[in-house]
């Protein structure tokens, strides 16, 4: 009995050492260690103390307005024309045919000025000619010796010619197939990117075969669709209604001039310019046609309104030179308030090819 109350003593005693402090199966419990709680130190909190301390004013306001800068690039057109006269053969014209070659010089400076790169050709208005170029030398352009005598010399013909004016007729022949097809009498007048200017001087109507709104249609054609604008037809013939009488042929027998209807109805449908070959001299209407067939751009819109003292040009020519245009009414640019554009209407025109530098301030209000 001793031994058996001894050895449940010491059964118990290892029962309870392997239970945890948890109460759960021996060994399946987690084990808990006893940790001391942390020493804290005191803290004292104190109310927050304010700077009272005055501090100035200060006033909220826009930042200042600043006028913005604008550069616009623009390009200055090539300036490159074909000029066709197609010239009366009559002997009856001999007397403004000289007239006409003593103002050539005139018509040819005025080109030159306007720095247009061009070149002429002569054709006549007469069947047998077939709108073939006239000459030994059939391109006159800037750089032909002496011009004013090969236009004498294409514009120079014979007593006797027949008598069938065709004036449009033979435009049409001169700048069409077969006559400008490669091998042909006219090849290489015709440029592509060329303006092509007509000019027909005469004291007879036009007595081709076809409507004059054909030969409109025709010549407007020749650039082909969209560049109708680049053609132009003009002449020097008999005034409307009536006719005229040259100064040099007064008191001849049948020294009056027809007045050319059909040459100015294609006028009309093309933009051109009409002189009479009964005037005094043809310089005036020669500098008149010039004009008109300068295609330098004397406009250039601007993309926004500028301050307009602040507008500042500079060209650039093909060369890279740089030029720095006045704002001068007569040698350099104005702006035009109503187009919002720079104008050149001066003596001054930005050259073929140059590019255009327009810089200004615009307001941003």
């Amino acid at each position: 009995m001793t031994n058996f109350r001894s050895v449940l003593a010491v059964s118990l005693a290892v029962l309870a050492a392997g239970c945890d402090n948890v109460g759960r199966e021996n060994g399946r419990g987690t084990a808990v260690p006893l940790v001391a709680p942390p020493l804290l130190s005191p803290v004292d909190i104190k109310p927050p103390t304010v700077e009272r301390t005055p501090t100035g004013r200060f006033n909220v306001v826009d930042p200042p307005s600043v006028d913005a800068t604008q550069i616009d690039l623009l390009k200055q057109s090539d300036g490159i024309v074909d000029i066709l006269w197609v010239i009366d053969d009559s002997g009856s014209m001999a007397n403004e045919r000289r007239e006409l070659v003593g103002n050539f010089n005139r018509f040819l400076q005025e080109l030159l000025t306007l720095k247009v790169d061009f070149q002429m050709g002569v054709t006549s208005i007469i069947f047998s000619d077939n709108g073939v170029l006239r000459g030994t030398t059939k391109i006159i352009d800037r750089n032909t010796p002496n011009p004013q005598q090969v236009f004498q010399d294409n514009t120079t013909f014979g007593a006797s010619r027949a008598r069938w004016e065709q004036g449009l007729r033979m435009t049409q022949f001169a700048l069409t197939s077969p006559n400008i097809d490669p091998g042909g009498p006219n090849f290489g007048f015709i440029r592509p990117k060329a303006a092509l200017a007509i000019i027909v001087v005469t004291n007879e109507d036009d007595g081709s075969f076809g409507t004059t709104d054909y030969y409109a249609r025709v010549f407007k054609g020749l650039k082909g669709p969209g560049n109708e604008n680049l053609i132009t037809f003009s002449t020097i013939g008999g005034t409307m209604p009536n006719g005229c009488t040259p100064p040099a042929e007064v008191g001849l027998y049948g020294s009056n001039a027809s007045p050319a209807f059909r040459y100015a109805e294609v006028v009309a449908k093309t933009g051109g310019i009409i002189g009479s070959i009964c005037d005094s001299s043809f310089e005036a209407t020669l500098v008149k046609i010039a004009q008109a067939l300068n295609t330098l751009k004397r406009v250039f819109p601007l993309t926004l309104v500028p301050v307009v003292p602040s507008i500042t040009v500079t060209v650039t020519d093909t060369a890279g030179n740089v030029f720095v245009v006045p704002n001068d009414p007569v040698n350099g640019f104005q702006y035009r308030v109503d187009t919002n554009s720079v104008v050149f209407l001066g003596t001054y025109v930005p050259p073929p090819g140059a590019t255009v530098s327009i810089q200004y301030a615009f307001s941003k209000v």
